[in-house]
């Protein structure tokens, strides 16, 4: 089902006089900014509708409810009052954006909406800007919310739901599928020899080199790979996570293998699914947030911090190469790799691109807060040390270690992303952390 959102542009009556002026063409500039807004938004169904009065939103919420998945509201007059409204049956009711256009409803957005919702901690992002790419992009947190509320994860360990999954369906909505390593190895051993064998051979052959692993490393890896993708698709998921290493280091696979996902994950995240190393539910998430906000891979790593440098290095052996997103042409250079930490199995190094702008995201729905900051790409870090790709990352290193939330795993996108994603998780009621800005920690 597509995401289906109601535009109320809050507007004067006709030949009355106020903000942003008598007997204005609104019309003309709302198409203006739906053309905008739909562009950015193909999956999304705008319904657009004007109001006078706070009573038409009223009037019709109960039946809203049952038919939208979000309102957009678009102040273009002042005190009109649906923006009041709507903010406040948001924390309970349909997820909510406010977009101001300035000189037009602006009165009613600054006088009033601002305070209250920070007063009150209303989860709605408002939006201020005559680049109405903003509120486009504001509007998209709508099919977002949307697309993690439908999917379902698909979680590879020897354990059975717990505390994190059922407070993950709780704020999110989305559902998990579990499977155990005994489960793993039947659709493992079940792969034929020579789609792994294929398979193999493909990343080998893009690959700038294979430096430890031997061949059959690489098969195994390709094996664990068409495993997991069996797995996704008999089960329904959108996406997989996989307690790589506490199945590895506890010999659950049998024989002493090391049957890591890394060149599986790296496979499935350039072709714009999600895989996601250790079981990480927080993380897995987190990526499907920016996967469907942005349409590129995050990269899930263990950061960093060099204040000697003014750097972060993001590190895993799990990377993607297509940075930019499965359709567009550039494509990172990389090594085949082992696995750093034991120096077994199959892994990948990813030679990041320099120059980027990087917008890197976490949160804890147990806690109720969601981390972001900004950096840019400088470099690629060798080395044995912690794991195989380390994209290196100038940033304001002192801020970020002052203000580090207590989690590990970070997302890491390239490009600048930051105000959207802010916006989302305000809908969702999280506590902002911008962990890079002077005396951000709680």
């Amino acid at each position: 089902m597509s995401t289906r959102v109601k535009v109320v542009v809050q507007r004067m009556p006709d030949n009355v006089a106020g903000w942003p002026c008598i007997n204005y063409d609104y019309e003309k500039e709302t198409n203006r900014i739906m053309d905008v807004v739909t562009a950015w938004n193909p999956e999304t169904e705008f319904d657009v509708v004007y109001y006078t009065s706070m009573q038409q939103a009223q009037d019709d919420y109960e039946t809203d409810l049952n038919i939208y998945d979000g309102v957009l509201v678009i102040v273009m007059a002042n005190a009109i009052g649906p923006e009041l409204f709507y903010t406040r049956q948001s924390k309970n009711g349909l997820p909510t954006v406010i977009a101001d256009v300035p000189l037009c409803g602006t009165g009613s957005v600054l006088t009033w909406l601002v305070d209250m919702r920070r007063k009150e901690k209303y989860p709605v992002p408002i939006v201020s800007s005559r680049d109405y790419r903003d509120i486009a992009r504001a509007a998209r947190s709508f099919y977002v919310l949307k697309r993690i509320k439908e999917s379902k994860i698909l979680v590879v360990r020897n354990s059975a739901l717990g505390a994190g999954e059922k407070q993950a369906r709780k704020v999110w909505g989305c559902d998990f599928e579990f499977r155990t390593s005994e489960d793993l190895m039947r659709y493992f051993n079940a792969v034929p020899r020579s789609d792994a064998e294929a398979q193999a051979d493909r990343w080998i052959g893009s690959a700038l080199g294979v430096i430890e692993p031997s061949r059959e490393d690489v098969i195994d890896g390709a094996s664990v790979y068409l495993a997991l993708e069996q797995m996704k698709k008999d089960c329904g998921a959108d996406a997989v996570t996989v307690d790589c290493l506490g199945l590895s280091y506890s010999d659950m696979y049998g024989k002493g293998r090391r049957l890591y996902p890394c060149l599986a994950f790296h496979q499935m995240n350039n072709d714009g699914e999600l895989g996601v190393c250790e079981a990480d539910i927080f993380s897995t998430i987190t990526s499907l947030v920016t996967l469907y906000m942005t349409g590129r891979p995050g990269f899930v790593s263990d950061p960093a911090v060099d204040t000697s440098s003014d750097q972060i290095i993001y590190a895993h052996c799990v990377a993607s190469s297509k940075v930019f997103g499965p359709s567009d042409v550039r494509t990172c250079p990389l090594y085949i790799r082992s696995h750093a930490e034991d120096q077994k199995g199959a892994s990948v190094q990813v030679i990041f691109p320099e120059g980027e702008q990087l917008t890197t995201v976490q949160h804890n729905f147990v806690d109720g807060w969601a981390s972001i900051h900004s950096s840019t790409s400088c470099g690629n870090v060798g080395g044995d040390n912690g794991c195989r790709s380390k994209l290196a990352a100038a940033c304001r290193a002192d801020n970020i270690l002052e203000n580090w939330m207590p989690m590990w795993h970070r997302v890491t996108l390239f490009g600048n992303y930051r105000r959207e994603l802010k916006d989302l998780f305000i809908m969702k009621g999280f506590r902002i952390v911008e962990e890079d800005k002077d005396g951000a920690a709680p």
